[in-house]
């Protein structure tokens, strides 16, 4: 298997694919906007903050996938994690965009080139695209882990999902 396609299999696995661990689609499913809003007592992140946060470093390193220059980021990357609404039309779109965004993500690494994966992702990066590709499903599946944990606490898991 080439580096680009155990790419694509590791972002179909964060996006929609059972594999060794529940995807995003999985993890989100049947979620509330009013649980997804929910946060314990801690400076913990709600679950659509983390889909928020997700959407944002997503979206971005995509946009520079397709040869874009993303807007200057504001703030830092407690920023990125932003604020939620209670309402089931805003939380199903947040849903149905990082669901888009990694959707979009599987395509365009398939219509990809594999030299591209050997460039640098803009000027003085200081690595490769393979480098910053390998890293955004360990990123993705860190959250989707969080999630399941947030869901298990609020008791609004279903272990038919995967996890016990």
């Amino acid at each position: 298997m080439s580096p680009k396609q155990i790419i694509i299999e590791q972002m179909a696995s964060c996006r929609n694919q059972k594999n060794w661990f529940v995807p995003m689609y999985d993890a989100l499913a049947g979620l509330t906007a009013e649980q997804a809003s929910q946060r314990d007592e801690s400076e913990n992140h709600s679950v659509w903050q983390i889909v928020n946060h997700l959407i944002f470093w997503n979206e971005r390193w995509l946009v520079r996938f397709k040869g874009v220059t993303p807007p200057k980021m504001e703030g830092g990357n407690n920023e990125t994690f932003g604020n939620q609404k209670r309402n089931e039309n805003d939380w199903r779109q947040a849903v149905k965009k990082l669901d888009d965004l990694l959707s979009e993500w599987e395509t365009e690494l398939m219509m990809a080139e594999e030299s591209k994966l050997l460039s640098e992702p803009f000027e003085n990066f200081g690595g490769e695209w393979i480098d910053v590709l390998t890293q955004i499903p360990i990123h993705n599946s860190y959250h989707i882990g969080q999630i399941v944990h947030i869901r298990k606490q609020q008791g609004t898991w279903d272990s038919n999902q995967g996890v016990s």
